[in-house]
């Protein structure tokens, strides 16, 4: 069935079963240990708790749920429950920092001091409640060799990552994350923390603070996985200095084909694979090609500009968050985009081009697959849900990729990093 139009002309997956693929690529894809390294599921944001929704039930329109991940024959995930609080302080730096750097506040975060811990310590509580409701489906791992195991029982191994390492700058809180099982984490998302610049706002030299080496040294000696998307560019050559491990990119895109600050430079990728690490491509449009980002229109948010004006002057003027969790879920149930929203779609072929770009710059055992899916308003038209993983394996395939080649892209690549950063 073809994609369902959503309003103003972005489409969605239904949700549905993908079309047959050829019988080599379905024995490929059904051999691979098919790893997506950074996807989200349908979550409710309450004061109290962060909630999945109906993970167990396959609703038309989801990227991510258990049945697609079962049907699309996926076997390892990076549950990414990270990046919170975050508000857009300037809609329009927003907007420009996607192609340009600035230095003036675009996005913020609601949560500071404990309430970060906290938030943080949340997220592991939702993945690991996720995985305790569905054992049957679902094994939470903090070792490849816990994760070969539920892969083998025939279970879907889900490791907890991060996307915003909030530490209320304290290392104990890190070791703290490491003790419930965090394995590989973003160290930032859109808003900068005090400790490391993102790509939207970015200081002068900027990169990481001596507070933020400290965090990589840690992250090595606790042995978690370093994932440098969302990292400006200052901070991602600051990781690559210190880091004694091969870092990770789980969802970035190759900035040549798509100039946006989010894509990596040439020199990054090789860089980031000459320490022998991997990048994940990224499965929004925009990211594959910046013309869907150029054509979008009715982005307008005003009830979520307002939400975030407001916290933006309580927190200048020292107020901060009366109750950060509860402007979290507000803040949330406030993301609708215009009814006129359009978001431009690509095509499963141009994905595959930036994986052609990233083999060709950093080595086929440096690629692999990350998604981002359950976010994305603008899927790629052919991989519109992990359900649709299989057709990525085509795709590869007819590509001129063997079958080798596409077993460590589809997730060989990420267990091997994984293998030598934390162990087996």
């Amino acid at each position: 069935m073809p994609p369902v139009a959503i309003e103003g002309g972005g489409e969605r997956s239904t949700g549905e079963a993908p079309p047959a693929i050829p019988p080599e690529a379905a024995a490929v894809h059904a051999a691979a240990p098919v790893l997506l390294a950074h996807v989200h599921m349908e979550r409710e944001y309450r004061p109290e708790a962060i909630d999945y929704v109906a993970p167990a039930e396959d609703r038309p329109v989801r990227q991510v749920d258990i049945p697609k991940l079962r049907r699309g024959g996926v076997k390892y995930i990076w549950l990414s429950e990270g990046a919170p609080g975050e508000f857009s302080v300037d809609a329009g730096l927003w907007q420009q920092a996607r192609t340009d750097p600035n230095v003036r506040p675009a996005t913020r975060i609601a949560f500071r001091g404990g309430a970060e811990a906290q938030r943080l310590i949340r997220g592991w509580d939702a993945v690991h409640r996720l995985c305790a409701d569905h054992p049957g489906d679902l094994a939470f791992a903090r070792s490849v060799k816990e994760a070969r195991a539920a892969v083998a029982a025939g279970r879907v191994a889900v490791f907890w990552h991060t996307e915003s390492l909030q530490l209320a700058n304290d290392l104990a809180v890190l070791r703290a994350y490491h003790g419930l099982g965090l394995r590989a984490t973003g160290l930032v998302h859109a808003a900068p923390l005090d400790w490391i610049d993102s790509d939207k706002e970015q200081r002068t030299p900027g990169g990481l603070t001596a507070f933020g080496r400290d965090v990589v040294r840690e992250l090595n000696a606790l042995g978690v996985v370093i994932d440098v998307s969302h990292a400006s560019e200052a901070a991602i050559r600051d990781v690559l200095r210190l880091s004694r491990h091969p870092i990770a990119a789980s969802h970035s895109n190759v900035r040549r084909l798509a100039a946006l600050r989010r894509n990596l430079t040439d020199e990054a990728i090789r860089a980031i694979a000459g320490e022998g690490g991997v990048i994940g491509v990224h499965c929004s449009s925009a990211l594959i090609d910046a013309g869907c980002l150029e054509g979008r229109r009715g982005l307008e948010r005003p009830a979520l500009e307002r939400l975030g004006l407001t916290m933006a002057e309580r927190m200048a003027a020292g107020a901060g968050a009366d109750d950060p969790f509860r402007f979290e879920g507000d803040y949330r149930r406030s993301e609708g985009w215009g009814p006129d929203a359009h978001f431009p779609t690509t095509g499963l072929d141009r994905l595959v081009d930036h994986v052609d770009a990233l083999v060709e710059l950093a080595g086929v055992d440096h690629v692999g697959v990350g998604t981002d899916f359950h976010f994305l308003e603008d899927v790629v038209r052919g991989f519109e849900g992990v359900h649709q993983t299989p057709n990525l394996t085509a795709a590869l395939l007819a590509r001129g990729y063997p079958a080798p080649a596409v077993d460590k892209i589809l997730g060989g690549n990420f267990l091997r990093l994984m293998e030598t950063v934390i162990g087996e």
